[in-house]
């Protein structure tokens, strides 16, 4: 086993890198029709952010010996797909923020799903898992109002 406590604080590390290259993935996708400039700089914030967690998540992984778990390419190719077929009649700032809050759910339960089922994982990544959680759950909130 790669260097950690246990297979728990790599699942947990995994789940945040997946999220995080999926939700940067999907933003940008989304950047490209979003026509209200300040949900624009709202995706474009979170999306920096995003950046960085899967950097971060990545660069844990590998300094320990693990692989990081990709995004399967069908599911890119899903979102990708799903985010033109939802905005090509509707480029409304309400449909993107719907679009940008759906998934940044998804990711909520994927990465809460891996801590809840992590209860042995080392401290510092499960609290890094929490602290990301509850930063995503601020994002909602604030796409609330472009709803």
């Amino acid at each position: 086993m790669p260097n950690f406590k246990n297979r728990q604080s790599a699942e947990i590390l995994n789940a945040v890198y997946r999220n995080a290259e999926m939700a940067y993935e999907a933003s940008n996708d989304v950047l490209k029709v979003c026509k209200n400039n300040d949900l624009f700089r709202e995706i474009q914030q979170e999306q920096t952010r995003y950046k960085n967690v899967a950097k971060n998540a990545k660069s844990e992984l590998l300094k320990r010996g693990a692989s990081p778990e990709q995004v399967s390419p069908f599911g890119k190719a899903m979102s990708k797909m799903g985010i033109a077929m939802k905005t090509m009649n509707n480029q409304s700032g309400s449909n993107i923020a719907k679009i940008m809050f759906n998934g940044t759910s998804m990711g909520i339960i994927d990465i809460q799903h891996a801590v809840n089922r992590s209860h042995g994982a080392e401290q510092q990544i499960r609290e890094s898992a929490e602290r990301l959680l509850e930063r995503e759950r601020d994002y909602c909130e604030n796409l609330r109002k472009y709803l």
